[in-house]
């Protein structure tokens, strides 16, 4: 017996996000225009699109989603000449939809005309040395000499001859 899942818990973002809205071809929000390139088998809806969207998908020059045991997902590609592996370029798209995708799953397909390039990760500095690391001099007053026991010994045991 399946198991029956409320539609509000399909909700995967903890912050919810712009609310889509499709005109025609396009997809707008907020900031955000999108051009509907492909809608195979009507597989764009703006509320479950709003759900799932995240701000990482804005660096995407296209966006495909597609449909898979009643759940949306979505992969961003970028366009031939921007792409550094090749798993990410645009012409890839039939491969992927052929490899990762259902059988006759319905997808679509978003064009993101002004793709954002995230900013840089902060970087925290090193953290620079005192002199004292630096100069053997001064080592010596911070390490601790080792307490030198005089009653080690040790006694080599010979092997017992196997009968």
């Amino acid at each position: 017996m399946r198991k029956e899942i409320d539609p509000e818990l399909y909700n995967y973002n903890r912050f919810p996000g712009p609310q889509f809205k499709r005109l025609g071809d396009r997809v707008e929000a907020d900031d955000f225009v999108f051009t509907l390139l492909t809608d195979y088998r009507g597989a764009f809806n703006p509320e479950v699109f709003s759900q799932r969207f995240s701000h990482l998908l804005l660096k995407f020059d296209y966006i495909v989603g597609d449909w898979s045991n009643d759940q949306l997902r979505l992969k961003g590609f970028y366009r031939d000449k921007r792409a550094n592996q090749s798993w990410s370029k645009f012409s890839r798209l039939e491969e992927y939809l052929v490899e990762y995708c259902n059988f006759g799953a319905a997808y679509f397909v978003l064009e993101n005309a002004h793709p954002t390039y995230p900013s840089k990760p902060f970087k925290p500095k090193k953290k620079v040395r005192e002199w004292r690391d630096r100069c053997p001099q001064h080592k010596e007053e911070f390490h601790r000499p080792r307490k030198q026991s005089a009653d080690r010994h040790f006694s080599i045991r010979k092997k017992r001859e196997s009968r």
